[in-house]
């Protein structure tokens, strides 16, 4: 038995859809036209599938997506492949979904048991040019980067293997090749308004916004060479171990991310670099939406292709969040242990950056010493550091001796580094070694 169905243009109010269902807006001006065919053996077994079809001048409303409406989405879909009729197995062999001139295309299957899933993906972005898929960003997604022009292609490949009862087993791939390049840079987007004093809003102790100044020569400002090379070390531990030979994205950390969380089948380790943090504090505010990421990724390889490591660390410390009002390692060193920082042991500067990811929780004990849980944790680190070669054996002994304790200058650590040795070899954000 085969069945064929054809039609549209036709709007989507016509088909019966109303203004707000799955956030839409505007359905009246939005159409649709479609094609499909299904065909169904003799047996019984398998429906197969095939069609087509295009959504045009679409407006969408949804929080997650953008702050702002979206509106003129112009997106087009085919696919084929079969299924079980009581859904128990789908076979996509081929799938495409094309918005603008940009293409993302796939194949795989998933099979559903009462005690399982399993299911393998494969597919990614074919090569496209940079400013393509800009220009197919529907419009209110990525206002701040929209007037960027870009140079340069991009292409993605994926693949993902998963099998519920043997979740430890999961398979993920990762192939990108990222050649863009920002070629046309606005004033107000220029990273380069950074290396002076700026002006910017933070939230204040209270979670209320406020004003304060940033920037080489403000009041609170700390050169990098006047940053204990501790601190960096630190950061490179806790955030980012990638950092210096990465181009702002980490893609083994995201490769390991997206497997770890599927393992634990909740969120428990992300891959954010130092440098797409900087982004974010520097041109973005605190909401979670898909347009902000994407903007977040754009203003990530202009900070990268602007400015070099030493400039992308040391903005990094000085404009980040170490508590509820304190931005910037000069005030985080004197908040927590009343001294410069220059100045900060392995275990003062291990526990500032240990924290960053919610700076608003604290781990000191009503003695005003780091907790012991947080200590054993403060110690793992220490010896991630002197395995990728950011510290001696000497300085290791020194900072596991360390009690370190809330506003107590001398922890017993001993002096900083007198320089930063270099790297033996990356890590991941050690997320999952904390208490």
């Amino acid at each position: 038995m085969q069945a064929e169905v054809r039609g549209g243009p036709v709007s989507l109010r016509s088909l019966g859809v109303r203004e707000g269902d799955f956030g839409l807006i505007g359905v009246q001006a939005a159409s649709l036209q479609a094609s499909a065919q299904v065909t169904l053996p003799a047996d019984g077994a398998n429906l197969a599938f095939s069609g087509n079809g295009v959504l045009d001048q679409v407006s969408l409303s949804r929080a997650e997506l953008s702050s702002s409406p979206l509106s003129g989405i112009h997106l087009a879909f085919r696919g084929r492949g079969t299924t079980t009729l009581d859904g128990a197995r789908l076979v996509l062999d081929e799938g495409e979904v094309a918005l603008g001139d940009v293409r993302l295309q796939g194949q795989g299957e998933l099979t559903r048991t009462e005690r399982s899933t399993q299911t393998h993906w494969s597919g990614g972005v074919p090569l496209a040019s940079c400013q393509a898929m800009l220009d197919a960003t529907p419009r209110g997604l990525v206002p701040l980067i929209a007037p960027l022009r870009m140079t340069g292609t991009f292409a993605i490949h994926a693949e993902l293997a998963y099998d519920s009862e043997r979740a430890s087993d999961t398979r993920v791939r990762l192939a990108v090749a990222n050649d863009c390049r920002i070629g046309q840079i606005s004033a107000d987007l220029s990273p380069h308004r950074f290396l002076s004093a700026w002006q910017r809003e933070v939230k204040g102790p209270d979670r209320l916004p406020m004003e304060i100044e940033s920037g080489p020569g403000s009041p609170d400002w700390v050169p990098i060479e006047s940053i204990s090379p501790f601190m960096l070390a630190a950061v490179l531990v806790c955030e980012d171990g990638h950092f210096e030979r990465h181009h702002g994205f980490d893609y083994e950390a995201i490769q390991n991310s997206i497997r770890d969380n599927l393992i634990k089948g909740k969120f428990v380790r992300g891959a954010s670099t130092i440098s797409m943090q900087l982004a974010k504090n520097l041109y973005l505010g605190k909401e979670k939406t898909l347009g902000r990421k994407l903007q977040e990724a754009v203003l990530t390889l202009l900070l990268e292709q602007e400015l070099g490591k030493r400039e992308l660390m040391e903005l990094y410390l000085n404009v980040i969040e170490y508590g509820p009002g304190i931005y910037g390692i000069g005030p985080a060193a004197h908040h927590y242990f009343d001294k410069r920082a220059s100045d900060l042991s392995l275990g003062q500067a291990l526990y500032i950056a240990s924290i960053l990811p919610n700076p608003e929780h604290q781990h000191f004990d009503k003695d005003g010493r780091v907790s012991v849980a947080w200590t054993q944790y403060l110690q793992r680190l220490m010896a991630i550091a002197k395995k990728i070669g950011k510290i001696t054996d000497e300085q290791l002994t020194a900072g596991l001796a360390e009690q370190v304790a809330f506003r107590v200058a001398d922890s017993g650590g001993g002096p900083p580094l007198a320089a930063n040795p270099n790297p033996e070899e990356g890590t991941d954000t050690p997320s999952e070694l904390s208490p």
